[in-house]
């Protein structure tokens, strides 16, 4: 039996702890974790939740609203919402799926409790729909129809008035009924037409309760102003994808508590070489206001940047793992007035939350 002295104890014991941590370095290091934090989370964050369908309240429900399958590249805010008649909110989301369904949306109608009260899918192969008020136009190069869906849910087609469509009409005609229709018309706008090299204006309108089309061919192809367009009468308050470091102004960052400190990188694009940081990630904790409550949630794996060329105002990203690339994290609400709320941090996702 080997007996050993005190001074071969203690060199046994240096070796046996110098291995004990070189190798938990090594398992440190292994996942790209520099450090972490083994402080405990503020007890006054305890409750708040990550926003998805397990979040708990006893005041709000969370569920998810709809989902797209296309990614930022092809089309980076598909999601998006934009007020309608009767109080309503319409929800448009991009439904393509495959090559044959590419360019396919789909409609929902949101009354003022957030109930959906109809849906609608349009194929846009043929026609490109615009939403005015109660109508919804569908237009191409030769034809153009219209429905009332925004306003009643029907979906029976109705042809336009064509007016002028042999284009026997002098220019001064032309122009008296663009003036009369620009006058007393609800509604107006343009859209130009190219055909074996020959160029027109259709000139569309809704005056004494019918919405008609006026063919006018001109000399060269004119660009349409976004102050003639038919997308000036719908405005989108809320879309999805929202490429931004920086928070909403309806949303408050309460604390932010980091976990394991690490390395990544930020890729600017452009030509432009991307950087590392390292920086520690953890939890960020956040607050709104959706009606008159509070609604609080977190996010995990936050890094939260301050420099001084911006103030030192809070960016947020997300870090998915060590060495990789940082997204912007912005989560974004539409907060309607009667007490329900959108809410995304993506492009390709959207949840509904209301009350109980």
């Amino acid at each position: 039996m080997i007996k050993l002295n005190h001074m071969n104890k203690t060199t046994l014991f240096t070796s046996i702890l110098s291995t004990t941590i070189l190798f938990i370095s090594s398992l440190t290091s292994c996942d790209g974790i520099i450090e972490r934090n083994n402080e405990p989370l503020d007890a006054a964050y305890a409750n708040f939740e990550e926003i998805n369908e397990k979040y708990h309240s006893d005041i709000f429900e969370v569920k998810l609203f709809c989902e797209t399958e296309v990614t930022r590249s092809s089309s980076p805010n598909p999601i998006r919402i934009f007020p309608s008649v009767n109080d309503q909110l319409i929800v448009s989301c991009d439904a393509e799926k495959n090559d044959e369904t590419q360019g396919d949306m789909l409609y929902y109608k949101i009354n003022s409790k957030g109930i959906t009260e109809d849906t609608l899918h349009l194929s846009q192969n043929k026609y490109w729909p615009e939403f005015i008020d109660d109508f919804i136009i569908f237009t191409n190069d030769e034809k153009a129809y219209y429905t009332t869906w925004p306003q009643d849910g029907d979906t029976t087609t109705h042809a336009f008035k064509v007016l002028n469509e042999d284009l026997s009409w002098t220019g001064e005609k032309i122009n008296q009924k663009i003036a009369s229709a620009k006058k007393d018309g609800k509604y107006w706008f343009l859209k130009n037409v190219t055909r074996n090299d020959h160029y027109y204006m259709q000139f569309f309108f809704y005056q004494d309760e019918q919405w008609q089309m006026l063919w006018q061919e001109i000399p060269a192809y004119r660009s349409i102003d976004s102050s003639e367009d038919a997308g000036r009468y719908r405005d989108d308050v809320f879309w999805t994808g929202e490429q931004d470091p920086y928070l909403p102004e309806n949303i408050t960052f309460l604390h932010f508590h980091p976990e394991e400190k690490l390395k990544y990188s930020h890729n600017i694009g452009g030509g432009s070489p991307g950087y590392s940081v390292k920086n520690w990630r953890g939890k960020a904790f956040f607050k709104t206001k959706i009606g008159d409550r509070d609604f609080n949630f977190f996010e995990p794996h936050i890094a939260v940047e301050k420099e001084r060329f911006d103030d030192y105002k809070n960016r947020f990203y997300t870090v998915l793992e060590a060495n990789y690339s940082a997204l912007h994290f912005r989560p974004t609400f539409y907060i309607s007035p009667h007490g329900f709320a959108f809410y995304s941090s993506n492009s390709q996702s959207m949840y509904l939350i209301r009350k109980k």
